[in-house]
């Protein structure tokens, strides 16, 4: 096993909460999240467990990255159209 692997798991336990939230209850809050950085405003401290969250578990973080690069698109007046996204697929 390769020391930063190690490390990682390391890392991924000790930032363990006894209290977590789900995969879906962070689903259901990541477009709030999102519109809170958007708009400037401290995410991470409205919704600490939500950031917890996001820092351990991959799937979420992916979806989170998603949703916020498209947020910033359509904050810049840059989004795609639907059909730029069904030929990007």
């Amino acid at each position: 096993m390769k020391l930063s692997n190690l490390q990682h798991w390391l890392h991924q336990i000790y930032q363990t909460e006894e209290d977590e939230i789900s995969c879906s209850e962070c689903l259901d809050l990541v477009s709030h999240y999102v519109d809170l950085e958007i708009a400037g405003e401290a995410a991470q401290e409205k919704l600490p467990s939500l950031k917890q969250h996001l820092d351990q578990c991959r799937v979420c973080h992916e979806e989170y990255e998603v949703l916020r690069d498209l947020a910033r698109l359509e904050a810049e007046g840059r989004a795609p159209t639907l059909d730029e996204l069904r030929k990007s697929l």
